[in-house]
């Protein structure tokens, strides 16, 4: 058995370097393929990582009537409390909310000089229970907090929210349906290309047959040989993917490395990576199997 696993490896090293223009294609556009693939799987993937950061920080925001007398308050927090999804409220008077803008403001806090406290509406910033932070029981629970008499608005960043998320499944669409077309057609360039192999070896096969050697004997290099262009053009796609995620990450302003350092971008974890270069031998041995049941019959 190891013998054989010798021979048939020796022979598909031969049959490669007899071939390398073909091969050497073949790896390529396996390896740009499969880049291409990554991308919007990488892609797919901080948009659902960023999505997930997203949905952990959604609060509501109510805001009171003006003319709320602040006897009432109490009042209303603790009906929105009792509100099923609920997990904490927050009281925000109008000093409170100038005290928040004018330390988001920094040194541009002069542009509030002269506006008193009472312009900005009193609030209730609510935080919800994880298993409440869909977009279908957000707006139920609105309706309800819509109920109190006392609350004027309430806000949440709905069209962030649901914006975000249809790009986040349009991006996953988009993955599998390239990712299918990509797939079909680098199963078609590896069977061709093991077809002018093959076919440059008619007359070397034709004596093998007549010597008694088995299908199975004749196609095991061939498999091989299609393992190894898919494991080396999913090495190729996972290597660009690297220097292009190291050049994105170096290229980024500073204004957008501190926008987005509350949220990485992240790559593809080590069993992704495995993932991606089994998924390339699977896909050379499918191309390769292909072409040996087409000629070695």
């Amino acid at each position: 058995m190891i013998n054989l696993f010798r021979y048939a490896l020796f022979r598909a090293f031969r049959n490669m370097k007899g071939n390398l223009f073909p091969n050497l294609t073949a790896i390529g556009i396996i390896g740009i393929s499969l880049l291409l693939v990554s991308i919007f799987s990488l892609i797919a993937l901080n948009f659902s990582y960023f999505l997930k950061r997203w949905e952990e920080k959604i609060g509501l925001i109510a805001y009171l009537k003006r003319e709320t007398p602040v006897n009432e308050v109490e009042g209303v927090l603790n009906r929105i409390r009792e509100l099923p999804g609920v997990e904490s409220v927050k009281y925000v008077s109008p000093f409170d909310a100038m005290a928040f803008l004018e330390n988001r403001l920094g040194e541009q806090r002069s542009i509030l000089d002269g506006i008193q406290p009472k312009v900005l509406p009193p609030s209730v910033e609510i935080d919800l229970k994880r298993e409440y932070r869909t977009s279908p029981q957000i707006k139920e629970l609105i309706s309800k907090i819509k109920k109190i008499p006392q609350i004027e608005e309430v806000q949440y960043g709905q069209e962030w929210v649901e914006t975000f998320s249809g790009l986040n499944h349009f991006m996953h669409l988009t993955q599998w349906i390239l990712g299918g077309l990509l797939f079909a057609a680098m199963i078609f360039i590896i069977s061709n290309t093991l077809q002018l192999t093959i076919s440059s070896r008619k007359d070397e096969i034709e004596v093998m047959k007549m010597m008694g050697a088995s299908p199975t004997f004749i196609r095991i290099p061939f498999y091989i040989e299609g393992l190894i262009q898919g494991l080396l053009g999913a090495g190729v796609a996972v290597l660009l993917l690297y220097l292009l995620y190291e050049i994105l990450l170096r290229r980024l302003t500073p204004l957008l490395k501190g926008w987005m350092s509350a949220v990485p971008i992240l790559f593809f974890s080590g069993e992704s990576i495995v993932t991606i270069l089994a998924g390339g031998m699977v896909l050379g041995l499918f191309g390769s199997f292909i072409a040996s049941m087409r000629f070695l019959r």
